[in-house]
């Protein structure tokens, strides 16, 4: 037999061996992705439904969370009455904040810029910036607060517990709470801001 065949017919076979491993290490690869997509459940939650809160300042409903999603993302809607602010100035190291306006405007501070964010924006307040928002219009606004990785709609649920079950306001206990969830407040800076765009919490 010739040496030239053999040696044709030794790279055909190993040029099938790789050919063939590419095509199978993908469709082993989809293959475990499948079977974790498998193990994820699909959330339906109807209008209206979810975790509700009223404060003075307005309401928020709580939609998905992070043992929802794999720790990806938290979620809430909210109402916020004309007048107020949606937090004190604050920021965090290790999650972002996005709103999506649905109704009226949100006027939103990050660093020492202020966006007026109409119905069908969107604005994004990163970490490691001090921000803030408010409703300095005359109707209320209706928004939806997406937070990216997951977990900061906990600290929300424990501080509206807080802030609607204690007379006085248990101040050292969101103290805590912040501290636990990597959020640190300015109250240094909230005077300031209420007297500039006359609005409270």
């Amino acid at each position: 037999m010739n040496t030239t065949n053999i040696e044709r017919r030794n790279f055909l076979k190993m040029l099938t061996m790789v050919t063939g491993g590419s095509l199978v290490l993908p469709q082993l690869a989809n293959a475990e992705t499948h079977k974790t997509d498998q193990d994820a459940k699909a959330v339906y939650i109807s209008p209206g439904e979810g975790e509700k809160y009223k404060l003075s300042t307005g309401e928020v409903t709580f939609k998905l969370n992070k043992a929802q999603t794999a720790g990806n993302l938290g979620s809430n809607e909210g109402l916020l009455l004309p007048g107020f602010m949606g937090a004190p100035p604050h920021f965090h190291k290790t999650f972002d904040e996005i709103s999506i306006v649905q109704e009226g405007v949100m006027s939103v501070l990050v660093g020492e810029e202020v966006y007026d964010v109409p119905a069908g924006g969107w604005h994004l307040r990163p970490r490691d910036v001090v921000h803030t928002f408010w409703n300095s219009g005359n109707t209320p606004t209706r928004y939806i607060e997406l937070f990216t990785p997951g977990g900061f709609e906990e600290y929300l649920k424990g501080l509206y517990k807080i802030v609607t079950t204690t007379r006085p306001i248990d101040t050292k206990a969101i103290a805590e709470l912040a501290s636990k969830h990597d959020i640190i407040l300015r109250f240094d800076l909230l005077h300031g801001i209420m007297d500039k765009y006359k609005v409270h919490l």
